[in-house]
Parts: structure tokens; sequence; C-alpha cells
């Protein structure tokens, strides 16, 4: 099955966790998570086995922060396309080890604000959401997921700019905040953005990171008041606590799990991990959804 397929059946399909907290957890301490895939390859395979063994049917490229603008940051921008390909090589691996998993070429926000709010002109943010994402189609990316964007208006740039270029699959997602009112860090409700979904008939819409599992819950019943949308859902293990100089997520995989199974009920079609979660998180997600049917 293809994503397509996926999201038509309306099956619950079990995702992977958090990337670059985890290889941080297993000692990579490299300039950024994207570079692993160059510096420790053999440590990358080792998330994504340690996922696809946990049961999770889809797997995320090590991609996310790998578009030119955000690598220049830390002045590398020259090794996107070195870092996209090894990426997609080293996650389809997994193909091999567990059949008929999916990898998804993750990509994230520029990490510049759009114009009139920053400097970024919304052309030069297209061009670079289209280079990254062709080269991961060319690469072996079953579809394109752009998560965590915090501003729905860059969310759309990516989405236009890429499906333009690509006959790729997207699948958006976004970041939401918890209280009364979700919404995005730039202001932009719920309703706007299933509004988009609807206009491109995507078939699905996705949230993820930003928020404990327990908000996260109150999302999707927020969500599935006002459409029947297929959902893709990745909460973080609770709001990180600096301890000791490092980040902490302070669920556990057991409360963390009980949400998810909670949010099951509410007709997802996708569910897994952010920030915080481990292989252990999926491995008892999938248990537990296993034994609530």
């Amino acid at each position: 099955m293809d994503i397509k397929d996926l999201i038509k059946s309306g099956s619950l399909v079990l995702t992977d966790g958090s990337m670059g907290t985890y290889l941080e957890q297993l000692g990579y301490m490299g300039q950024t998570p994207e570079l692993a895939v160059l510096e420790s390859p053999v440590l990358v395979e080792r998330v994504h086995r340690e996922y696809a063994g946990a049961g999770a049917r889809i797997i995320l490229t090590d991609t996310f922060g790998a578009n030119r603008l955000r690598l220049s940051r830390k002045k590398i921008e020259g090794k996107a396309d070195a870092i996209n390909i090894e990426a997609v090589r080293i996650a389809a691996g997994m193909r091999s080890v567990c059949g008929g998993v999916l990898i998804a070429g993750d990509m994230g926000p520029t990490g510049e604000m759009l114009e009139p709010y920053g400097d970024l002109a919304q052309e030069e943010a297209g061009k670079v959401f289209a280079e990254q994402a062709a080269v991961l189609c060319r690469s072996g990316a079953d579809f394109i997921l752009l998560e965590t964007f915090q501003d729905l208006e860059e969310l759309k740039t990516a989405f236009y700019s890429i499906r333009e270029r690509t006959g790729v699959f997207i699948l958006p997602s976004i970041t939401l905040s918890a209280g009364e009112e979700h919404r995005t860090l730039m202001g932009q409700k719920i309703e706007d953005i299933v509004k988009f979904i609807e206009k491109e008939g995507t078939g699905v819409m996705g949230v993820n990171c930003g928020i404990k599992s327990r908000e996260m819950l109150d999302v999707v019943r927020s969500i599935r008041k006002v459409t029947d949308v297929a959902l893709w859902i990745k909460p973080n293990a609770g709001l990180p606590e600096v301890t000791g100089g490092k980040a902490v997520y302070p669920e556990s995989p057991g409360e963390f799990a009980d949400n998810c199974v909670e949010m099951s009920r509410s007709r997802i079609n996708f569910i897994g991990g952010c920030c915080g979660t481990t292989p252990e998180y999926i491995a008892l997600l999938k248990k537990k959804l296993n034994e609530n049917g």
C-alpha cells in the first residue's frame, strides 16, 4: 500500500517517534541531527531499525532541518544534497527489514519568517522547499511530510511550490498551541487549517510537536468537531524540562501511550511520537492499541 491507500483504508497506522532527541540520547553530539547521516550513518540506521522493530510502518528520514536556509546558519549548506540523499538511502534500508514500510521525506520550516513579518520572500522560500523535496523524491522517498510548521502561510508556500514541481504526495502537518483556542504561532485557527486541507483535497491533516499528549487529545477532539478528514498525529512526550543542563521530556511511555489510545477513539489514522519519544514509547503504544482492539 502507498500513503494514499493507507488514507483511504481508514485503518490506524503506527508511525515512528523522534529522531533528533533520540540520537542525542544515544550519544550523538554533532553540529545538527541531520549531519548524523554523514557522520554516524550506523547510528541513524539503528534508530530506524528500532522503530521498525517496535512496529512503525512509516519511517521519517533524518532530514527535518536539511533545507538550504537552515543549514546555512551552521555554514554547511553545501552538504544539503548529500544529507538528503544519504538520509533516504539509510531509511530505505528498512524496506528489506520490515516489508511494507513507507519512507516519508521529512521536511521542516525554513527557520525564517516570511515577509512582511520577516525578511524571507515567499518566492525564495518556495525555491528552498522545492529543492529539498526534489532531492528526497529522486532518492526514493515514498511521500513528502511537511511537519512542525507554525505558520499556515509558510506551510502553503511549501505545499504549493513542491506540488508545482513534483508529482509526489504531500502530507501537511502543523504545530498548534495548548489552551482553549488551539492556534498556530502566527494565530491561525483549526478552522483555517481545515479550510486549506479540504480545499486542496489532501485527504489528511497532520498535527505534531509543541504540546503534551494530553493536550494533543484535546486538539484531536476539537478538530473532530469541524471535520472528518484523516488525521496524522505525533505529540511530544510532554514539554521539555532542563535537568543537569539537558532537556528532559517528562511523560512516561505509559502516560503517552494511554493518551494516544484515547485519541484513537476519535478516528485518527496515523499515530506516532515527536520530541522525547523513543522506540520504547512506540512499542508500548502498539501493545496497548492491540489490547484495546
